[in-house]
Protein backbone atom coordinates (compact mmCIF):
# COMPACT_ATOMS: atom_id res chain seq x y z
CA UNK A 1 0.00 0.00 0.00
CA UNK A 2 2.00 3.35 -0.99
CA UNK A 3 2.07 5.62 1.96
CA UNK A 4 0.19 8.81 2.30
CA UNK A 5 1.29 12.12 1.18
CA UNK A 6 2.10 14.24 4.07
CA UNK A 7 1.80 17.21 1.73
CA UNK A 8 -1.76 16.96 1.15
CA UNK A 9 -4.17 18.16 3.70
CA UNK A 10 -7.84 16.28 4.01
CA UNK A 11 -10.62 18.43 5.54
CA UNK A 12 -13.94 17.07 6.17
CA UNK A 13 -16.33 19.66 6.61
CA UNK A 14 -19.03 18.92 8.46
CA UNK A 15 -22.37 21.26 8.03
CA UNK A 16 -25.79 21.36 9.35
CA UNK A 17 -27.89 24.89 8.40
CA UNK A 18 -24.40 26.47 7.88
CA UNK A 19 -25.21 28.27 4.20
CA UNK A 20 -24.55 31.61 6.24
CA UNK A 21 -20.99 31.31 7.51
CA UNK A 22 -19.64 28.50 4.76
CA UNK A 23 -18.55 31.66 2.02
CA UNK A 24 -16.05 33.53 3.86
CA UNK A 25 -15.10 30.36 5.67
CA UNK A 26 -14.22 28.77 2.07
CA UNK A 27 -12.77 32.21 0.66
CA UNK A 28 -10.29 31.91 3.05
CA UNK A 29 -9.97 28.32 2.88
CA UNK A 30 -7.40 27.50 -0.05
CA UNK A 31 -4.48 30.22 1.18
CA UNK A 32 -4.57 28.84 5.11
CA UNK A 33 -3.54 25.53 3.38
CA UNK A 34 -0.78 26.89 0.40
CA UNK A 35 1.38 25.62 -0.70
CA UNK A 36 -0.11 22.29 0.79
CA UNK A 37 -2.59 20.99 -1.33
CA UNK A 38 -5.65 20.32 -0.20
CA UNK A 39 -8.76 17.58 -0.67
CA UNK A 40 -11.86 18.46 0.73
CA UNK A 41 -15.20 16.43 1.65
CA UNK A 42 -18.32 17.33 2.77
CA UNK A 43 -20.63 15.93 5.14
CA UNK A 44 -24.22 17.48 5.26
CA UNK A 45 -26.36 16.49 8.23
CA UNK A 46 -29.47 16.96 6.57
CA UNK A 47 -29.23 20.75 6.37
CA UNK A 48 -32.60 22.88 5.69
CA UNK A 49 -30.80 25.22 3.99
CA UNK A 50 -28.64 24.80 0.77
CA UNK A 51 -25.30 24.04 2.86
CA UNK A 52 -24.33 21.12 0.56
CA UNK A 53 -24.80 22.52 -2.30
CA UNK A 54 -22.69 25.48 -1.51
CA UNK A 55 -19.68 23.06 -0.68
CA UNK A 56 -20.66 21.36 -3.51
CA UNK A 57 -20.38 24.62 -6.05
CA UNK A 58 -16.92 25.01 -3.86
CA UNK A 59 -15.81 21.67 -5.84
CA UNK A 60 -15.61 19.20 -2.98
CA UNK A 61 -17.31 16.28 -3.37
CA UNK A 62 -20.57 15.72 -0.30
CA UNK A 63 -22.06 13.22 1.11
CA UNK A 64 -25.46 14.19 1.93
CA UNK A 65 -26.87 12.58 5.31
CA UNK A 66 -30.84 11.98 5.30
CA UNK A 67 -30.00 12.53 9.71
CA UNK A 68 -28.16 14.15 11.37
CA UNK A 69 -25.69 12.04 12.77
CA UNK A 70 -23.29 14.92 15.36
CA UNK A 71 -20.17 16.38 14.02
CA UNK A 72 -17.70 13.25 15.49
CA UNK A 73 -19.63 10.43 13.77
CA UNK A 74 -19.94 12.51 10.68
CA UNK A 75 -16.14 13.39 10.46
CA UNK A 76 -15.24 9.79 10.85
CA UNK A 77 -17.39 9.00 7.84
CA UNK A 78 -16.03 11.94 5.81
CA UNK A 79 -12.20 10.82 6.97
CA UNK A 80 -12.72 7.05 5.76
CA UNK A 81 -13.02 8.71 2.64
CA UNK A 82 -9.59 10.55 2.75
CA UNK A 83 -5.82 9.30 2.02
CA UNK A 84 -4.26 12.00 3.59
CA UNK A 85 -1.52 12.21 5.97
CA UNK A 86 -3.15 15.11 7.87
CA UNK A 87 -6.93 16.00 8.88
CA UNK A 88 -8.89 18.41 9.21
CA UNK A 89 -11.60 19.92 11.69
CA UNK A 90 -12.52 23.51 10.88
CA UNK A 91 -16.05 24.14 11.53
CA UNK A 92 -17.66 26.67 8.92
CA UNK A 93 -18.20 29.80 11.03
CA UNK A 94 -14.23 29.88 11.68
CA UNK A 95 -12.22 32.08 9.39
CA UNK A 96 -8.82 30.39 8.40
CA UNK A 97 -5.69 33.46 8.45
CA UNK A 98 -3.52 32.36 5.54
CA UNK A 99 -0.89 30.23 6.10
CA UNK A 100 -2.82 29.04 9.10
CA UNK A 101 -2.85 25.39 8.20
CA UNK A 102 -0.13 24.87 6.60
CA UNK A 103 2.34 26.29 10.08
CA UNK A 104 0.29 23.78 12.11
CA UNK A 105 1.50 21.20 10.05
CA UNK A 106 4.82 22.16 9.65
CA UNK A 107 5.02 22.32 13.52
CA UNK A 108 3.42 19.12 13.67
CA UNK A 109 6.08 17.61 11.79
CA UNK A 110 8.88 18.66 14.25
CA UNK A 111 7.42 16.02 17.02
CA UNK A 112 5.95 12.70 15.23
CA UNK A 113 4.36 11.77 18.38
CA UNK A 114 1.91 14.88 18.25
CA UNK A 115 -1.20 14.00 17.24
CA UNK A 116 -3.44 16.58 17.01
CA UNK A 117 -2.09 20.11 17.21
CA UNK A 118 -4.61 23.88 17.62
CA UNK A 119 -4.40 27.39 16.62
CA UNK A 120 -4.73 29.94 18.82
CA UNK A 121 -8.32 31.23 18.79
CA UNK A 122 -10.20 34.63 18.67
CA UNK A 123 -13.35 35.79 18.74
CA UNK A 124 -14.43 38.05 15.05
CA UNK A 125 -14.07 41.12 17.86
CA UNK A 126 -10.20 40.03 18.24
CA UNK A 127 -11.16 38.84 21.67
CA UNK A 128 -9.51 35.37 23.17
CA UNK A 129 -11.49 32.40 22.57
CA UNK A 130 -10.20 30.13 25.01
CA UNK A 131 -8.66 27.11 23.73
CA UNK A 132 -5.15 24.60 25.05
CA UNK A 133 -7.15 23.56 28.14
CA UNK A 134 -6.67 21.65 31.04
CA UNK A 135 -9.06 18.49 32.05
CA UNK A 136 -11.01 20.19 34.93
CA UNK A 137 -10.61 18.22 38.13
CA UNK A 138 -13.81 17.47 40.10
CA UNK A 139 -13.52 21.22 42.49
CA UNK A 140 -12.70 23.21 39.41
CA UNK A 141 -15.58 21.66 37.51
CA UNK A 142 -18.43 21.78 40.05
CA UNK A 143 -17.36 25.43 40.51
CA UNK A 144 -17.11 26.58 37.18
CA UNK A 145 -20.44 24.82 36.29
CA UNK A 146 -21.96 26.82 39.37
CA UNK A 147 -20.75 29.95 38.88
CA UNK A 148 -19.70 30.22 35.26
CA UNK A 149 -22.94 31.02 34.27
CA UNK A 150 -23.35 34.30 36.69
CA UNK A 151 -20.09 35.27 37.64
CA UNK A 152 -17.60 34.99 33.80
CA UNK A 153 -14.11 36.06 35.70
CA UNK A 154 -14.25 33.65 39.29
CA UNK A 155 -11.26 31.58 39.60
CA UNK A 156 -12.80 28.21 38.90
CA UNK A 157 -14.17 29.59 35.22
CA UNK A 158 -10.38 31.07 34.34
CA UNK A 159 -8.61 27.69 35.45
CA UNK A 160 -11.12 25.62 33.26
CA UNK A 161 -10.38 27.86 30.26
CA UNK A 162 -6.27 28.02 30.68
CA UNK A 163 -3.78 30.49 30.38
CA UNK A 164 -2.58 31.96 27.73
CA UNK A 165 0.55 30.33 26.65
CA UNK A 166 2.84 32.31 24.29
CA UNK A 167 4.73 29.25 22.86
CA UNK A 168 4.18 25.92 21.24
CA UNK A 169 3.31 23.95 24.33
CA UNK A 170 1.93 20.44 25.55
CA UNK A 171 -2.01 21.06 26.70
CA UNK A 172 -4.45 18.33 27.84
CA UNK A 173 -6.75 19.44 24.51
CA UNK A 174 -7.71 21.86 22.50
CA UNK A 175 -10.79 23.57 20.78
CA UNK A 176 -13.01 21.31 18.22
CA UNK A 177 -13.00 24.70 15.89
CA UNK A 178 -9.80 23.98 14.20
CA UNK A 179 -7.82 21.19 15.03
CA UNK A 180 -5.46 19.10 12.88
CA UNK A 181 -5.06 15.42 13.04
CA UNK A 182 -2.06 13.30 12.30
CA UNK A 183 -3.84 10.24 10.31
CA UNK A 184 -1.93 7.64 11.87
CA UNK A 185 -2.63 8.76 15.65
CA UNK A 186 -6.63 9.25 14.14
CA UNK A 187 -6.83 5.67 13.59
CA UNK A 188 -4.89 4.40 16.54
CA UNK A 189 -7.60 5.71 18.66
CA UNK A 190 -10.47 4.66 16.39
CA UNK A 191 -11.88 8.37 15.11
CA UNK A 192 -14.23 10.41 16.96
CA UNK A 193 -16.15 8.32 20.02
CA UNK A 194 -19.59 8.16 18.56
CA UNK A 195 -21.46 8.12 21.70
CA UNK A 196 -20.65 12.00 21.87
CA UNK A 197 -23.23 13.63 19.21
CA UNK A 198 -21.77 17.48 19.95
CA UNK A 199 -19.75 18.89 22.49
CA UNK A 200 -16.80 17.39 24.06
CA UNK A 201 -15.74 15.06 20.94
CA UNK A 202 -12.93 16.82 20.91
CA UNK A 203 -12.13 17.01 24.44
CA UNK A 204 -12.62 12.88 24.57
CA UNK A 205 -10.37 12.48 21.39
CA UNK A 206 -7.75 14.46 23.06
CA UNK A 207 -8.29 12.22 26.33
CA UNK A 208 -7.82 9.39 23.77
CA UNK A 209 -4.92 10.46 22.24
CA UNK A 210 -2.87 10.82 25.38
CA UNK A 211 -3.84 7.82 26.89
CA UNK A 212 -2.74 6.04 23.35
CA UNK A 213 0.79 7.72 23.77
CA UNK A 214 0.43 10.65 21.76
CA UNK A 215 0.92 14.55 22.35
CA UNK A 216 -1.69 17.28 22.11
CA UNK A 217 -0.47 20.28 21.03
CA UNK A 218 -1.31 24.26 20.65
CA UNK A 219 0.69 26.51 18.72
CA UNK A 220 -0.35 30.41 19.73
CA UNK A 221 1.79 31.55 16.70
CA UNK A 222 -1.12 30.37 14.80
CA UNK A 223 -4.29 32.45 15.02
CA UNK A 224 -7.67 31.67 13.07
CA UNK A 225 -10.94 33.75 14.02
CA UNK A 226 -14.05 32.40 15.31
CA UNK A 227 -18.33 33.29 15.37
CA UNK A 228 -19.61 31.40 18.53
CA UNK A 229 -22.80 29.45 17.68
CA UNK A 230 -22.59 27.84 14.39
CA UNK A 231 -24.72 25.76 13.40
CA UNK A 232 -26.37 25.55 16.48
CA UNK A 233 -28.05 29.37 16.56
CA UNK A 234 -31.38 27.38 14.55
CA UNK A 235 -31.39 24.56 17.91
CA UNK A 236 -30.57 26.52 21.32
CA UNK A 237 -32.07 24.05 23.40
CA UNK A 238 -30.47 21.14 21.85
CA UNK A 239 -27.54 23.13 22.30
CA UNK A 240 -28.06 22.99 26.06
CA UNK A 241 -29.27 19.31 25.97
CA UNK A 242 -25.90 17.92 24.14
CA UNK A 243 -23.38 20.12 25.94
CA UNK A 244 -24.70 19.08 29.83
CA UNK A 245 -25.44 15.26 28.52
CA UNK A 246 -21.74 15.09 27.26
CA UNK A 247 -20.49 16.62 29.99
CA UNK A 248 -21.47 14.36 32.24
CA UNK A 249 -20.39 11.63 29.83
CA UNK A 250 -16.77 12.56 29.65
CA UNK A 251 -16.60 13.38 33.67
CA UNK A 252 -17.19 9.14 34.04
CA UNK A 253 -14.82 8.25 31.10
CA UNK A 254 -12.59 10.72 32.49
CA UNK A 255 -12.48 9.13 35.69
CA UNK A 256 -13.65 5.72 35.25
CA UNK A 257 -11.52 3.46 37.41
CA UNK A 258 -10.76 6.67 39.88
CA UNK A 259 -12.27 7.02 43.20
CA UNK A 260 -13.96 10.63 41.53
CA UNK A 261 -16.14 8.09 39.61
CA UNK A 262 -18.33 7.23 43.12
CA UNK A 263 -19.18 10.91 42.95
CA UNK A 264 -21.06 10.36 39.24
CA UNK A 265 -24.24 11.07 40.91
CA UNK A 266 -23.48 14.12 42.72
CA UNK A 267 -22.11 15.45 39.35
CA UNK A 268 -25.00 14.26 37.60
CA UNK A 269 -27.60 16.06 39.85
CA UNK A 270 -25.32 19.46 39.20
CA UNK A 271 -25.50 19.55 35.42
CA UNK A 272 -28.82 18.98 35.68
CA UNK A 273 -29.47 22.00 37.56
CA UNK A 274 -27.45 23.72 35.76
CA UNK A 275 -28.71 22.41 32.34
CA UNK A 276 -32.50 23.73 33.68
CA UNK A 277 -31.54 26.95 34.17
CA UNK A 278 -29.56 27.58 31.14
CA UNK A 279 -32.86 26.20 29.34
CA UNK A 280 -34.56 29.00 31.17
CA UNK A 281 -32.07 31.15 30.38
CA UNK A 282 -32.28 30.32 26.80
CA UNK A 283 -36.16 30.60 26.61
CA UNK A 284 -36.37 33.64 28.12
CA UNK A 285 -33.80 35.02 25.48
CA UNK A 286 -35.36 33.80 22.56
CA UNK A 287 -39.12 34.64 24.63
CA UNK A 288 -40.28 30.83 23.60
Amino acid sequence: MPSRDDKSVGLVLVTYNSAEDLPPFLESLPTAVEPLTLDVVGVDNCSADDSADIVERFGARTIRRDSNIGLGPAFNEGAATLDTEWLLLANPDTHLSAGSIAALVETARTDEKIGMIGPRIARLDGSPYPTGRRFPSIGIGIAHALLGPFWKTNPATRAYFGSAVSEVSDVDWVSGCCMLLRREAFDAVGGFDPRYFLYFEETKMALDMHRAGWKVVLDPRVEIRHREGGSMRSAPFRKVRNHHRNALRFYIDYNRGRPWILLTPLVAAGLAARGAISALRTALVHRI
